[in-house]
């Protein structure tokens, strides 16, 4: 997936809150949404090089959003909501291990007080998918969540409780950087949420992961790696 039409290179200088960078762009300095609000440790460091979507449109309050980051030798994708549109479109070609079988993709299903990602339509009824993007990578292993998540803990608590009445479910946490081999909850940030993604695998909510390919203007799902709750 291609991150935009126009990409642009730039370094971090500071994020004054969660949804706003001041990156120099060829000696100047601008400002940059961040889509990503969570903590971001080890990315949001000065002088990090990044790269950023250039879109200026007049209802837009900066012309730029930060994409990537430089960590290393390797880009990290600080966009979640590519991580939705990876699965999509491994859904979409029925190329997603692990689900298979289904005849439909719904994107965006309102079921109880939660809008969940995705409903696939199986003969025997339907499934529901949420996807969480990771960011955060600590000796290979992917934590989730970097900050704490009302959200997250509400949709692992409905994904059970649907379990539990006789819909399949399932959590799919893609880490947008390569250098991930594992994924687990972030118990140290979220304990509850921890406490509740196990009580969620226990009760048969099926737990997927992934690592990506990041290049300075990609960004793909790659190989699939161990949920450890």
């Amino acid at each position: 997936m291609k991150l935009g039409v126009r990409m642009v290179d730039g370094v971090f200088l500071e994020r004054p809150n969660r949804y706003l960078a001041q990156v120099e762009i060829e000696g100047r300095q601008v400002s940059a949404h961040v889509p990503d609000p969570g903590r971001l440790p080890g990315l949001m460091i000065p002088k990090r090089r990044v790269r950023l979507i250039h879109n200026p449109g007049a209802k837009r309050k900066t012309d730029y959003t930060l994409a990537l980051v430089r960590h290393g030798r390797i880009w990290v994708s600080v966009y979640p909501v590519f991580a939705n549109r990876l699965v999509k479109d491994a859904l979409d070609r029925h190329a997603l291990p692990g689900l298979s079988g289904y005849s439909a993709v719904s994107p965006e299903v309102k079921v109880g007080k939660s809008r969940f990602d995705f409903q696939l339509t199986f003969a025997d009824g339907p499934m529901m998918v949420e996807v969480k993007s990771v960011s955060l990578v600590e000796d290979r292993v992917g934590k989730f969540p970097d900050a704490p998540t009302e959200r997250g803990l509400r949709h692992v608590e409905e994904l059970m409780e649907l379990k539990r009445k006789g819909t399949r479910t399932a959590v799919v946490f893609v880490s947008q950087r390569s250098d991930t081999r594992t994924i687990t909850s972030n118990d140290a940030i979220d304990p509850e949420f921890g406490k509740r993604l196990r009580e969620a695998k226990q009760a048969g909510v099926e737990l997927y992961g992934f690592n990506c390919k990041v290049t300075a203007s990609t960004v793909s799902l790659d190989c699939p790696v161990e949920v450890v709750v």
